[in-house]
């Protein structure tokens, strides 16, 4: 990685986190016991507790499995990102993508519901 200007390195609980800026990709080296709360801990040390950020479980075929590290790479704004609460904006499009399968479950999901305030 060299000595780019938008890449750091620093300890977050203890974990080196090495930071890509300019990417919004976070490689966090662990003992191989990191949980999902310490994660999320790197992840508002990094970028903020508004921010949104993935990690990504590649198919078979694509896995570099060198050590005991976890991916993280924050969104956008713009970017879509499975809500819990159901606030994604739908693009009107369905498709295999994992937006328009998560818009697809939202919308059957708001018909029962409705379905079932109709009925009360």
């Amino acid at each position: 990685m060299g000595d780019a200007p938008h890449i750091r390195e620093l300890r977050i609980l203890g974990m080196v986190v090495r930071v890509d800026d300019a990417l919004g990709h976070a490689v966090v080296a662990h003992d191989g016991r990191i949980t999902w709360d310490e994660l999320q801990t790197v992840k508002n040390c990094l970028w903020g507790p508004a921010a949104r950020a993935i990690e990504v479980f590649p198919s078979d075929f694509d896995v570099v499995n060198t050590g005991d590290f976890r991916h993280l790479w924050r969104l956008g704004a713009g970017d879509f990102c499975p809500d819990l609460l159901g606030h994604c904006p739908s693009n009107g499009m369905l498709t295999d993508a994992l937006e328009d399968r998560h818009l697809a479950a939202w919308s059957e999901a708001d018909a029962a519901f409705a379905a079932g305030q109709d009925g009360k």
